[in-house]
């Protein structure tokens, strides 16, 4: 065949309709309301090096601005001095692919013409739809639905996000989950049966899997804490008591492994963030060794841990290695590092069997920003499997049957994801 081996890898991953394994994307009612977007608007993770660039956000910043000339100003000196960092060059990959750039970096003589091809493209009515499927061409994506809210059937499967159990010692947020149930909790017990409840809804309205990203907040480290002590805990709670802070995680630990117990009983999937944190985490407190307990203790429950566990790669690597109920979520992975993907998954795919690996996760909230991410993995995944072929031993079948399971085949069998069409 024609082209290298790496081409060859590119053009089949191009003609595979990929599954989204994590998707903030808005919904295309919210795009719409949110109106045209902009070059200034129409950002990622990058506001987070701005943020760090400037000590205050991109909206702070712009506030003094009255046209976009203005704001390009503000924009200027921030990327001269942080457009290196892959969370640019993900903007950068999205202006050349979508929106007509030809350099190689934003500059005066063309910012005004991507900015005028942002507007006028994010106001058709039907640029959504068409970049999801059209371009993008995804199966679905694995969105994270917050409690109580809806998604759109049509664009994505949902993860039902449950931090807010870990918060049911909070009298406003129990109050919320009894409204919605129609029921009063007056004991732990009622009140993980009205989390099940929850749950079980969900999964009749076509729901995969729960989420906790807990991590952004406290450590992953958890201990399946006895129920009776959980029990006075809540109770304590109930009753308008102020619990402190190692008694709120306790209380916390048990519930995160009723929940663990409760996805393995119900067949969903348990999507656990790991790895980057935001500006100012504790990066230690997503270590996702630090969840070797929960998996033992649940070995029927599948765990899709996120984000390739950076900077932690290869002791999630090693999780991957020895549990077999835990599949490698590579969501967001590209656009923190390309190089540290490539590195992740090189060793990946000496450790762990190759149908429990997720390879694509967009973890961003517009359907633009998905297609430049999937360039960016296609580019790293094609790097990684052309370099094993060639220096590893790898057989160029198994690199081939990799691009299939990377980014299609191994999401549709542990989400049981029905084809579209």
């Amino acid at each position: 065949m024609a082209g290298t081996l790496r081409d060859r890898l590119l053009t089949e991953m191009e003609s595979i309709r990929t599954v989204d394994c994590h998707s903030h994307t808005n919904l295309s009612s919210a795009y719409y309301e949110i109106g045209p977007l902009n070059l200034f608007n129409l950002m990622s993770y990058f506001e987070r090096d701005f943020g760090g660039a400037l000590g205050v956000s991109s909206a702070q910043a712009y506030q003094d601005c009255e046209d976009d000339s203005q704001r390009w100003q503000v924009l200027k000196p921030v990327l001269e001095r942080c457009r290196n960092v892959s969370y640019w060059r993900h903007n950068i990959v999205m202006y050349r692919e979508l929106f007509g750039l030809a350099d190689d970096e934003l500059n005066d003589d063309n910012w005004e013409a991507v900015n005028s091809h942002i507007i006028d493209s994010t106001a058709d009515p039907a640029w959504y739809e068409h970049v999801t499927h059209a371009v993008c061409d995804l199966e679905t994506q694995m969105r994270n639905v917050p409690w109580f809210e809806d998604w759109e059937p049509e664009y994505f499967t949902a993860i039902l996000r449950m931090e807010s159990a870990l918060q049911l010692h909070d009298a406003t947020t129990r109050e919320g989950l009894e409204q919605r149930l129609d029921t009063e909790f007056g004991s732990l017990a009622e009140a993980k049966d009205g989390l099940a409840r929850l749950v079980q809804e969900y999964k009749d309205r076509g729901s995969r899997g729960i989420k906790l990203a807990h991590a952004y907040g406290r450590t992953l480290s958890s201990e399946d804490v006895p129920e009776d002590v959980a029990s006075r805990l809540f109770a304590r709670a109930l009753v308008g008591e102020a619990l402190s802070a190692d008694d709120v995680k306790s209380l916390q630990d048990h519930i995160i492994f009723y929940l663990a117990r409760l996805a393995g009983e119900m067949g969903q999937v348990f999507d656990i963030h790991t790895g980057v944190q935001s500006n100012w985490g504790t990066i230690t407190d997503s270590d996702p060794l630090h969840l070797t307990a929960l998996l033992q203790a649940n070995k029927t429950t599948r765990f899709s841990l996120y984000h390739a566990g950076y900077p932690y790669s290869r002791e999630i690597g090693m999780l991957g290695k020895h549990f077999p109920n835990v599949w490698l979520n590579m969501a967001w992975i590209y656009v923190v590092t390309m190089e540290g993907s490539r590195q992740s998954l090189n060793e990946w795919l000496d450790l762990v069997p190759g149908d429990r690996i997720l390879g694509f996760g967009s973890d961003v909230g517009w359907p633009e920003m998905i297609h430049s991410h999937l360039v960016m993995a296609r580019s790293c995944i094609a790097d990684v499997l052309a370099l094993k072929v060639q220096r590893d031993f790898l057989s160029e079948e198994c690199a081939f049957d990799l691009c299939h399971k990377l980014m299609r085949d191994n999401a549709m069998r542990l989400y049981s994801i029905e084809p579209r069409d």
